[in-house]
């Protein structure tokens, strides 16, 4: 009996591991050549930082002139995580491009998963940009409550 409830408690462990992780298929060879850009990471929501973090980021452009991006986002842990993300874009003199203005984008990422998030400028005058990520909790306790960030200042 004793070793029918071991084995089966071995069973679920191993069932419950399985259904939180993501399996991945891939070319071993890739034919595709991105082009990766450092990285400078700022922590200010401690609630995420050791849940998701950015892996990579690639840039290019479509329609000619349109900066798109794409940043590589992992989860670290075997839970699932919700998020909100935002992305700034910047002229070539350092200001924010304000229209459209940027939006808040809710994300969700299972455990153990990479995820990637894609956006394109607005104009053909951006050339940087900034992400921002926030973990849900943090996200609506200050800029879903109508504030400006995590610190909370309008």
């Amino acid at each position: 009996m004793k070793k029918t409830l071991l084995s089966l408690s071995a069973l679920s462990f191993l069932l419950l591991a399985a259904c939180s992780s993501v399996n991945t298929v891939e070319r071993a060879e890739p034919l595709a050549t991105p082009d990766p850009i450092a990285i400078k990471k700022v922590t200010t929501d401690p609630a995420l930082a050791d849940k998701v973090s950015v892996v990579n980021v690639i840039q290019g452009t479509v329609s000619g002139d349109l900066l798109k991006i794409q940043v590589q986002v992992e989860n670290l842990t075997y839970a699932y995580q919700l998020f909100n993300y935002q992305v700034v874009w910047i002229d070539k003199n350092g200001f924010h491009v304000t229209s459209p203005a940027p939006l808040w984008r809710p994300g969700q990422i299972e455990g153990r998963e990479t995820q990637y998030l894609t956006a394109v400028a607005p104009k053909p005058s951006v050339v940087d940009f900034q992400m921002k990520l926030l973990s849900r909790i943090t996200y609506d306790e200050t800029v879903g409550a109508g504030r400006s960030g995590p610190a909370g200042k309008r």
